[in-house]
């Protein structure tokens, strides 16, 4: 099933040790006690113990929708109403503050169950998954979600704000904003060895022709290239991918503001 194009909207959217040991009592002088008469040992103070590392939470929580089993079951008039519920909540989260990306794969993915993705503004996997299950089509079974890990220091929140105020700016000026006129193709990279990736797309980062760089887990890591498609992402970036190792390559959609997250 293909995504809507609304769905096309991308609303774009973080030890204390020490221990004194007691000294041990000293006599004070002559008179402080027999001569003979030994001193009762204090007991040993407690050897030090350093508390485990606290994990580090990541800044986001990344959601894929996926086909779910019930798609092809929703159809007509209800399939319209669940996208249209679809889109109001994602402009809801967004609203809230809660969902800083959002926005559908394209034609060309690794897998074709992917259908689009959510960015939550939490690394709270409990608090994303509270937030993401609100979507009416994923309630239906349209849609399975599947959360990851995300940590990047990109300024996700910033994009956000800048694309609620270009909509307040069209909505005060009577016009329906249109969520297209914002839009732009990106490629998703998403590199096994994310140390690997890490080191040599820092440069093109640098460049401005890595627009994203983020941590998931298990060691791997994502970056969102500029190129509207994998043909241009093959031309300008092969020679990092063949040298960034395992990975897959996906077109997707989203907000242009994506692209000047480091003001490019």
């Amino acid at each position: 099933m293909k995504f809507p194009v609304g769905a096309a909207l991308a609303l774009s959217f973080v030890l204390g040790f020490g221990c004194a040991s007691p000294e041990r009592a000293q006599p004070s002088g002559p008179g402080s006690g027999d001569a003979g008469a030994a001193r009762p040992a204090l007991p040993d103070a407690p050897t030090p113990t350093a508390e485990a590392p606290v994990a580090k939470r990541p800044a986001y929580t990344l959601v894929f929708l996926k086909t779910g089993p019930a798609d092809g079951q929703v159809v007509g008039q209800e399939r319209q109403t669940a996208f249209q519920g679809h889109m109001q909540n994602i402009g809801a989260l967004a609203e809230a503050r809660r969902l800083v990306v959002a926005g559908p794969f394209g034609k060309a993915r690794h897998d074709a169950t992917l259908r689009g993705l959510f960015v939550m503004n939490t690394g709270d996997r409990a608090l994303a998954t509270e937030w993401a299950s609100t979507d009416p089509t994923s309630k239906l079974g349209m849609f399975v979600l599947e959360y990851h890990d995300f940590d990047t220091d990109a300024p996700l929140a910033a994009a956000l704000e800048r694309d609620l105020a270009r909509e307040a700016a069209a909505k005060a000026g009577g016009a329906t904003p249109n969520p297209m006129e914002n839009m732009r193709g990106y490629v998703l990279l998403t590199a096994e060895h994310g140390d690997v990736a890490r080191r040599e797309l820092a440069p093109l980062m640098a460049q401005g022709r890595v627009f994203l760089l983020a941590d998931l887990e298990a060691g791997r890591a994502v970056a969102w290239l500029d190129a509207q498609n994998l043909a241009q992402a093959e031309e300008a970036f092969g020679e990092v991918l063949a040298r960034v190792g395992a990975h897959t390559l996906d077109e997707w959609f989203g907000s242009a503001e994506l692209s000047r997250l480091h003001g490019h």
